[in-house]
């Protein structure tokens, strides 16, 4: 669809709401971003900005109404979606979430896990505090509602516990935490689903691959990697169960990811988002079959519509491409120079690269065990995991960021590619 000279209003202006404003200035839309932060990243891509902090729904209303604003836009983050849909019905714009209810049912971990067990969907082993002294570890603490990975501690003995729980419940806005079974020594499995007037549809299953050189921290994301080895057997057992549960929950439109272990015989569910993923995986799929999550929920921002042709008619997991997002992280320091990156983003597997860290820039403590250690995601297809493979190791030849203290800061741990050896 094309919205020539339509006002989208995108809240936050981080480098995931560049690829936003590109996309929507594609479909001919005028673009209006906020953010508290001045100059942030993405305001000199848009075509207009405010300094607005985005929970003042107020400020926000009135400077909508003011600019006259056709559509709102939040994705990539848990963290303006309440906001978003708030700003909609006050101003009588489409969201694609019917109600609170349901962004709560995916933002709270808590409540996610009682939405999958209502289906007989498999979830992670939980415990309570009171159970500490006897469980198997390690556990994994974390808050039940927040995002990126903050406040995770990897506990391996009862005595870690104390510390973790006070670290989760400063993350967690209701003081809320989870502790579950770690079962970091399982396949990771993303999954994505599209959903368009009822239609629930599987666009993409992924093998997530993790950096556990930070011992006692959340794994990070080091590569997610297209189709799943796992592809057939997520289809076979759960797929079904899944289509199920979001229709009746009445997610009948809009987009999810999907987080998720597998041990050779069920999927075990432990996160989720009905938004678009910080993955990026719209990257992938769109060179693969077509399908830009952002431009469709760009779509339903405008007209209350994901698309106006049959996205299941493009749609399909089994991917004739083998695509990867690779996400290498830095070490705490002040970068003086990156080297490599120009060289790969022209090469022609690069499909795109979100970057959140440049020269001058410093990673600070605060972000070390989250996903604020992301330098980059650099999104890849090729033709087979062969030469998947091949393009991984060169890029982890020329990229190497130094810093001002002269060590690189490139997390050690990162995504080889050598799992991908002999794939067909």
């Amino acid at each position: 669809m094309l919205h020539t000279n339509k006002r989208l209003l995108v809240l936050g202006a981080t480098a995931y709401s560049i690829n936003v404003i590109r996309v929507a200035k594609t479909l001919g839309a005028y673009v209006i971003v906020v953010d508290p932060i001045k100059n942030h990243i993405a305001k000199k891509y848009a075509d207009k900005s405010y300094d607005i902090d985005t929970s003042d729904v107020d400020a926000l209303y009135e400077m909508a109404v003011k600019e006259d604003v056709d559509g709102v836009f939040t994705g990539y983050s848990d963290v303006n979606l309440q906001i978003c849909h708030i700003l909609c019905d006050r101003l009588k714009l489409p969201f694609y979430a019917k109600s609170q209810n349901q962004i709560l049912q995916t933002t709270d971990k808590l409540k996610f896990k009682d939405m999958c067990r209502k289906y007989n969907v498999g979830v992670v082993p939980q415990y309570s505090v009171n159970e500490l002294a006897t469980v198997e570890y390690p556990v994994i603490i974390k808050p039940a509602d927040s995002y990126g990975s903050k406040g995770i501690t990897v506990c391996y003995k009862y005595e870690e516990t104390a510390d973790a729980i006070l670290k989760a419940k400063k993350h967690s806005k209701t003081s809320q935490i989870i502790i579950e079974k770690y079962l970091g020594g399982l396949d990771d499995v993303n999954i994505d689903y599209v959903m368009q007037d009822g239609k629930i549809i599987l666009t993409a299953v992924g093998d997530r691959y993790v950096n556990t050189e930070q011992k006692g921290l959340s794994p990070l994301t080091a590569a997610v990697v297209y189709p799943s080895k796992h592809l057939d057997e997520y289809i076979k057992l759960l797929d079904s169960k899944v289509k199920t549960m979001f229709y009746e929950e009445g997610m009948h439109n809009g987009t999810v990811f999907i987080q998720s272990f597998f041990d050779g015989e069920q999927f075990y569910f432990f996160e989720m988002g009905y938004r678009v993923g910080g993955g990026q995986s719209s990257m992938m799929v769109r060179e693969m079959c077509g399908i830009d999550y952002v431009e469709e929920l760009i779509n339903f921002a405008f007209t209350g519509e994901m698309d106006d042709k049959d996205i299941s008619s493009m749609a399909t997991p089994k991917f004739k491409k083998r695509a990867c997002c690779l996400v290498p992280s830095l070490r705490e320091g002040t970068i003086e120079k990156i080297n490599g990156l120009k060289e790969i983003g022209e090469m022609q597997e690069c499909v795109n690269i979100t970057q959140f860290y440049d020269e001058g820039d410093s990673v600070p403590p605060s972000v070390i065990g989250n996903l604020g250690q992301s330098f980059a995601r650099i999104h890849l297809v090729a033709e087979s995991f062969e030469s998947l493979c091949s393009i991984i190791k060169k890029i982890n030849t020329l990229l190497h960021v130094k810093s001002t203290d002269g060590f690189e800061m490139i997390l050690p741990g990162g995504f080889t590619g050598e799992a991908l050896d002999g794939r067909k």
